[in-house]
């Protein structure tokens, strides 16, 4: 454990660091209010603290920089509470929009985030496996096409354009959307497929190219099943200076393409339950690149997990004011989606 003197000095650099990316110096640390000490006093304490991991020396430079240890001992010891009312602001309006879905919410909560950050949003949308099939609508658009529509309990509303063909008409969509309709109502969606078995002698009797329709339908459905992901402000996480070389770029645009918030915030869950947020340095988020962090929470709808939030950038981002985000975030989903 480190003195007092010394986490004073730590958290100074990791917080200076993270506001101009450049090596913080003796003098500038000597001028904060956290800190009493002289110039002599302080760099002694930069060696001892760069000799145990928690900083490094630039070689360019006789400023100091945060290691990934430095970083670490930061967001377990050292984060002040942040003021997030802007963005907390901003989001809240979402949630009161009671004609939006959660994949709505969740999407454009990811574009503020990554606006009011500087950071690349992922959200992971809806794991909807669980939920149930409220009914099924059909549009005709033309003569050959038209749109489907599926209602979940969770109010989620999917649109799906089925083309017709000599096999099968507008008409036929029809009565098997009334069988459906029947015989579906409040079947959970990982059950339809095994209850399309039971439907099938029924619908063969009514519609010539049944297989066809129950095809189409199966496709449709695992679609749906599929959870949404998408990313927000990719552009802020190239801006970094960190990453200012083309195999740079292409490394960390594969690795957010791959990121599961999920799969992160479980690996953190079973080393500390009690957290709400995970916290990934460097190679702990498992990249080779050892200048990134992932923060990450996930959801859940009627207390069933459903999916999750990250926030990626360099390893100088602002641990304590991303971390509230994501805590409040989390307890705001609950609030709203777990009466």
């Amino acid at each position: 454990m480190l003195t007092t003197r010394q986490e004073n000095i730590l958290k100074c650099i990791v917080e200076e660091y993270t506001k101009t990316a450049q090596p913080v110096g003796s003098k500038f640390i000597m001028e904060s209010p956290l800190i009493d000490a002289s110039s002599a006093t302080i760099r002694n304490e930069c060696v001892i603290l760069e000799k145990q991991g928690y900083l490094e020396k630039e070689h360019t430079s006789s400023g100091r920089i945060p290691s990934t240890m430095g970083y670490r001992y930061y967001v377990d010891n050292l984060m002040d509470s942040k003021n997030i009312d802007d963005i907390k602001n901003r989001i809240e309006g979402l949630f009161a929009n009671r004609n939006m879905s959660i994949n709505d919410i969740l999407d454009q909560t990811g574009k503020i985030l990554s606006e009011m950050t500087n950071l690349t949003t992922v959200v992971v949308g809806p794991n909807i496996e669980q939920e149930s099939l409220k009914k099924i609508e059909l549009l005709p658009i033309s003569n050959d096409r038209a749109v489907v529509v599926f209602v979940l309990s969770n109010g989620h509303v999917e649109n799906k354009i089925f083309v017709t063909n000599e096999d099968f008409s507008i008409s036929d969509l029809k009565i098997s959307i009334e069988l459906f309709n029947d015989r579906l109502e409040n079947t959970k969606i990982n059950e339809i497929e095994k209850k399309f078995d039971l439907i099938r002698p029924i619908l063969e009797q009514q519609v010539k190219h049944y297989e066809m329709i129950l095809k189409q339908f199966a496709n449709a459905l695992t679609s749906i099943v599929k959870p949404a992901y998408t990313t927000h402000g990719m552009q802020y996480m190239l801006q970094n200076p960190e990453y200012n070389n083309p195999e740079r770029i292409k490394q960390i645009v594969k690795f957010i393409e791959n990121i599961s918030p999920f799969d992160y915030f479980q690996k953190q869950q079973s080393k500390e339950k009690e957290n709400k947020v995970s916290v990934q340095i460097g190679k702990e988020t498992g990249f080779n690149n050892d200048d990134v962090a992932l923060l990450s929470t996930t959801y859940s709808v009627d207390n069933i997990q459903e999916g999750g939030i990250a926030l990626v950038g360099p390893k100088r981002l602002e641990y304590d004011k991303v971390y509230e985000i994501l805590e409040w975030l989390s307890d705001k989903i609950k609030e709203v989606y777990n009466k």
